[in-house]
C-alpha cells in the first residue's frame, strides 16, 4: 500500500510542480473582498481524487491555485521543525485540496436541491434524495434547508484550521487528523484524550473527513444561525467572521484572531483557487 501511495504522489508531483512554477502567485490587494453569493449554476468540478497516507514533508504537493490537484491526506508528518514560513505554506498545501473537495460536495447537494424546487413533480428517486437531505441537515423547512446546504469561504476554513491546529503542529492534527479541534461527545466516536482534563477530541480517517465535519457543524449547529443568515444575504467575509463569536470561549478575541490570520497571511487569495480538471472523471 505504501508503494502505491509513493507511486501516486510521484506522478502527481511530476505533473503539478512544473505548472506551479509557471504561474507566479499574485497576492490580492484587497484584504477582505466582498463575499459573493455562491453561484447557483456552478457545476460539479471534482476530478479523480488521490489519497496519500503518512506523507513526509517532501511528499506534500505544492499548490498551484489555478490547477489544484485533488489530494486527500492522512496523518501528515509534524510540521513543527519547519521554519514558520515553510510550515504555513505546507499546511495550506495540505488543507486546501480537501476544502475544495468538501465545498464541491455541498454545492452538488445544493444544486440538486435547487433543481427539485423548480420542478412541479418529483420522481421517486428525487423524493428519496430530498428526504435524505432533510434528515442530514436536520430540518424539514425548505427555506432553512437552502440556508444550511451551502459552502464555506476557503479563507475562513484555512484560518480556523491554522488556529485550531497550530498550523498543523497539534497532537490531534498529527494523530487524529483533527484540524479544527472538534470534540467527541458520544461514546461511538473514535477519539483522543487531551493530556489535561477529561476531554476527548474526535479522530478522523483523513483530513477530508475533518473538513467535512467542520463545514457540517457550521451548517447545522445552533451557535451558527447568524453565520448562515449572513451567508444567505451574501455578506462580506469580515461580517461572516463576526458571526463566529460562539466558536470559541474567547468570543470577540477569537473573531479578531481569525481576521488577523486571514489578513496577515493573505488567505483571501485562496478563495479563487480551483481544481485542475484535466483528469476529471
Amino acid at each position: 500500500m505504501r508503494k502505491f501511495f509513493l507511486v501516486a504522489i510521484s506522478i502527481v508531483v511530476a505533473f503539478i510542480i512544473p505548472l506551479f512554477f509557471m504561474e507566479e502567485q499574485q497576492l490580492p490587494k484587497e484584504e477582505f473582498p466582498l463575499r459573493k453569493k455562491t453561484g447557483e449554476k456552478r457545476k460539479e468540478t471534482i476530478p479523480s481524487i488521490f489519497y496519500i497516507e503518512n506523507p513526509t514533508v517532501e511528499e506534500i504537493v505544492p499548490i498551484n491555485c489555478s490547477k489544484v490537484v485533488p489530494i486527500v491526506y492522512s496523518h501528515v508528518t509534524c510540521l513543527r521543525n519547519l521554519s514558520i514560513e515553510q510550515r504555513k505554506k505546507k499546511f495550506i498545501d495540505v488543507l486546501l485540496p480537501e476544502v475544495l473537495i468538501a465545498n464541491e460536495k455541498v454545492l452538488k447537494e445544493r444544486s440538486f436541491l435547487l433543481r427539485t424546487l423548480r420542478k412541479k413533480k418529483l420522481s421517486k428517486k428525487e423524493r428519496l434524495e430530498l428526504k435524505k437531505l432533510k434528515k442530514k441537515y436536520r430540518t424539514d423547512n425548505i427555506d432553512e434547508l437552502l440556508r444550511r446546504v451551502n459552502s464555506v469561504p476557503v479563507s475562513l476554513v484555512l484560518a480556523q484550521g491554522a488556529i485550531e491546529s497550530g498550523w498543523g503542529t497539534s497532537r490531534f492534527f498529527i494523530e487524529g487528523n483533527n484540524v479544527f479541534g472538534m470534540y467527541a461527545f458520544y461514546t461511538t466516536n473514535k477519539k483522543l484524550k487531551a493530556r489535561n482534563g477529561n476531554v476527548y477530541l474526535k479522530v478522523y480517517d483523513d483530513i477530508l473527513q475533518s473538513v467535512e465535519d467542520y463545514i457540517y457543524n457550521l451548517n447545522v449547529g445552533w451557535a451558527y444561525k447568524e453565520f448562515r443568515r449572513a451567508r444567505e444575504k451574501g455578506a462580506s467575509l469580515s461580517l461572516l467572521v463576526k458571526t463566529l463569536v460562539y466558536y470559541s470561549t474567547k468570543r470577540n478575541n477569537y473573531v479578531d484572531l481569525i481576521r488577523n490570520i486571514i489578513k496577515k497571511n493573505y488567505l483571501t487569495y485562496y478563495d479563487k483557487c480551483f481544481f485542475n480538471t484535466s483528469n476529471k472523471k
